[in-house]
């Protein structure tokens, strides 16, 4: 400065700067560098310098950090995680599932409840939809429900399926999103769900299994982990 003062004219700017991209590099962390100096020095007047030279530091070194324990990604840090289980989960819907739904075997609500044993004995559902002579979704119930009175003699020829099943449905349709499904999930610890038409609560498509969700979500974090680590591949390289 006191050599050549028209070049820098003012060498607090270039300290401050300098420490900036000083700290990013060291701290991995351009952006919160950014912010931290900016409001330290109470202006914003070398917020474009200083982004131009924390983000060429960050690229250059990216590979060192005086956080030895710093996690890569917000995916991979246990702050966040609860954070973006839940961004994760809003934003995928059922209709992105709708290939894992089972289709289960429907049982008429006029059938005889000894007729039904018969169906049981033979099945591995452990959630069976009621529905009416119209084929329409009027009630579901498990095998919970009847597990008390599955074996009564006394009751198989004067029930109905109708008189068993719970008339108020617990359902999910294409457009919800998972994370409100596995609240339901959760609210009733039930495992499945009836998955109905949007614009029709009555029209069964079939039933969503908790494991498939769960199985679906652990599949996307780890496509999101591997796209991630992908683009940080490319720009090492590119740098």
């Amino acid at each position: 400065h006191d050599l050549m003062p028209s070049v820098v004219g003012h060498p607090g700017a270039f300290v401050v700067v300098g420490m900036a991209g000083f700290f990013s590099v060291v701290s991995n962390a351009p952006i919160s560098t950014i912010i931290f100096v900016s409001e330290m020095t109470n202006s914003y007047h070398l917020l474009l310098p200083s982004l131009l030279v924390c983000s060429l530091g960050y690229l250059l070194s990216r590979r060192w950090t005086i956080y030895v324990k710093q996690v890569r990604t917000r995916m991979d840090s246990a702050a966040h995680r609860g954070d973006f289980f839940v961004d994760v989960l809003g934003a995928i819907k059922v209709r992105d599932l709708m290939q894992y739904l089972r289709e289960v075997e429907r049982i008429p609500e006029q059938m005889p409840f000894e007729d039904f044993k018969r169906v049981f004995s033979s099945s591995q559902q452990h959630y069976f939809p009621v529905v009416g002579s119209d084929g329409r979704l009027t009630g579901i119930f498990s095998i919970n429900d009847i597990r008390e009175v599955l074996f009564d003699p006394g009751i198989s020829d004067v029930v109905i399926m109708k008189d068993i099943a719970n008339p108020e449905i617990i359902s999910t349709s294409p457009s919800e999103d998972l994370n409100e499904v596995l609240k339901k999930f959760t609210i009733r610890n039930i495992q499945a769900l009836p998955v109905v038409k949007d614009d029709d609560p009555a029209h069964l498509l079939g039933m969503l299994d908790r494991r498939e969700v769960i199985q679906y979500y652990n599949q996307r974090v780890e496509e999101m982990k591997s796209n991630g680590d992908s683009r940080q591949e490319r720009s090492a390289k590119e740098a």
